[in-house]
């Protein structure tokens, strides 16, 4: 028998099925497929067949756009974020639990199969002490809950879906193109909740029930807290801010992008809520070195405004809520009544300093640790905690602290010589940088009167830190650019020269 010169043999890939194989497979699912969906509808459940219809199309959509992922989160989540039965619960399991998750086990799974043109970027300690974060808290869980599953549930809303929308930012390294396409969220996310909080105040019948637990005293949009309301419009506002002023728009393009944040820092002011209004300020400082041009221009307009609106009694209303809310005796014994909870966090940690009370535990605990804080206030009722960073010491102790806050400080340290690399305008530059740092800061200091729970403002905590880590490591690269295309974009230490040049 004669056989073909080693040069004319073509080697059969591993793996390989026939087109007859491939086809019968093909007929298999989609058969499948048909009877699962026909099953789901004849039960009265079409939302499950829609999702299943949806599957497919949804991880072409992941695989070749994964930043749609968190633009559909952005857009739905704030609707279904604390809906507990029916059919919108639903979409909380899709676009919340599902979606994250899946998006980062597609990147990491299509790059190591080499089906991506760009190389993933090595990730550093700040990665790590997420990871680390997470399984101390499982521990945590396992030996100290009394219900393992609901906290389990809790850590992977709370903790670990939010940790993904960071990962998919910092997997992708999204380029100047791909960012733009938030700004329709963000125009939509701002626009939305700026009319359900007017609407929560002026007529608060066309909102859901479930939307109007603070009606009347706070504004908190669909998302039923104000400090993630107000943190929420902060960090849309100085994204759409950033966008209008550091590319070139058309001049109603940018005008209008502005005007949307003044609404966003107007419904900031109508949140009625007092460590918004400190954070608002730190901002508003922040932008005075960022953009003074912006800032002086807006006192120019804005000032005449107000003095119109006063001499008229436009706002007469809410400027005396606002006063009431400052200085009035109401809003002594509002900010009294929380020293004995802050006491009995303090004395909690002081128990057990390293591994804490437990993850979740807090108000099972705290009412042992109370007690009268001097002259000040004796403790009448349990309130709850206003302040996530000492809760979280007293739940899971200076492990759990550190692990959490970890990889804010790692990219903090990173900062100065990471904006120095950085081009001064633009888009992805160093005013988007200090523009982001400054959403943190308003999340430090809100979370600093109040115990954020709300998947959604977790959420924009870890994609603001997401996207300060890809400008980070873009301006820590030799060259400060975007990574190539086809290579590992890694982070590297800049090599010293004269006055820290690289």
């Amino acid at each position: 028998m004669r056989t073909a010169p080693a040069s004319q043999l073509r080697p059969i890939p591993v793996g390989a099925i026939s087109p007859r194989t491939a086809s019968f497979l093909t007929i298999m699912f989609a058969a499948v497929g048909a009877l699962t969906i026909a099953y789901f509808v004849a039960g009265g459940r079409w939302y499950l067949a829609i999702g299943l219809l949806l599957v497919v199309p949804g991880a072409v959509l992941a695989y070749r756009f994964p930043l749609s992922v968190i633009i559909l989160w952005l857009l739905v989540q704030p609707f279904v974020v604390d809906i507990s039965g029916g059919s919108l619960r639903m979409l909380f399991w899709v676009v919340h639990r599902g979606l994250p998750p899946f998006a980062v086990a597609l990147i990491l799974v299509t790059a190591a199969m080499g089906l991506r043109r760009r190389g993933l970027p090595r990730l550093g300690w700040a990665e790590v002490m997420m990871a680390g974060y997470l399984i101390a808290t499982l521990v945590s869980i396992i030996y100290t809950s009394d219900s393992t599953l609901r906290a389990a549930y809790q850590l992977y809303d709370r903790t670990l879906v939010p940790m993904c929308l960071y990962l998919i930012i910092r997997l992708i390294d999204p380029e100047e193109e791909k960012l733009r396409m938030l700004i329709p969220a963000l125009v939509f996310l701002v626009v939305s909740q700026a009319v359900f909080g007017m609407l929560s105040w002026y007529n608060p019948g066309a909102l859901p029930d479930a939307w109007l637990d603070r009606a009347g005293e706070r504004t908190t949009g669909s998302l039923k807290s104000v400090s993630v309301y107000t943190t929420t419009l902060m960090f849309g506002a100085l994204f759409l801010v950033h966008w209008a002023l550091s590319t070139e728009r058309k001049r109603i393009v940018r005008v209008g992008l502005l005007a949307v944040a003044a609404v966003a820092a107007y419904m900031v002011f109508l949140s009625f809520s007092r460590a918004s209004w400190l954070a608002a300020l730190v901002v508003v400082v922040g932008l005075l070195f960022v953009y003074p041009r912006l800032v002086r221009n807006v006192a120019v307009v804005a000032v005449p405004v107000l003095l119109i609106a006063l001499s008229t009694g436009v706002i007469q209303t809410q400027l005396t809520f606002a006063e009431h809310r400052v200085s009035s005796a109401s809003a002594d014994r509002s900010a009294l009544s929380r020293l004995p909870v802050v006491l009995a966090s303090v004395r909690m940690f002081e128990e057990r300093p390293v591994t804490g009370f437990g993850f979740g535990n807090f108000d099972l605990f705290d009412r042992e640790f109370q007690g009268q804080v001097g002259d000040l206030v004796v403790p009448e009722k349990d309130h709850a905690s206003h302040n996530l960073y000492m809760t979280l010491l007293a739940e899971q102790g200076l492990i759990g602290f550190a692990l959490f806050v970890g990889p804010v400080f790692w990219w903090l340290v990173r900062l100065r010589r990471a904006a120095f690399n950085l081009p001064r305008t633009g888009f992805r530059s160093r005013r988007f940088l200090f523009l982001l740092w400054l959403v943190i800061a308003a999340h430090i200091i809100v979370n600093s009167f109040s115990n954020m729970r709300s998947t959604f403002g977790l959420g924009i905590w870890w994609i603001t830190l997401g996207l300060i880590a890809v400008l980070t490591v873009q301006g820590r690269t030799p060259g400060g650019g975007p990574p190539v295309a086809g290579g590992v974009h890694e982070e590297r230490e800049p090599q010293p020269g004269p006055r820290g040049r690289k």
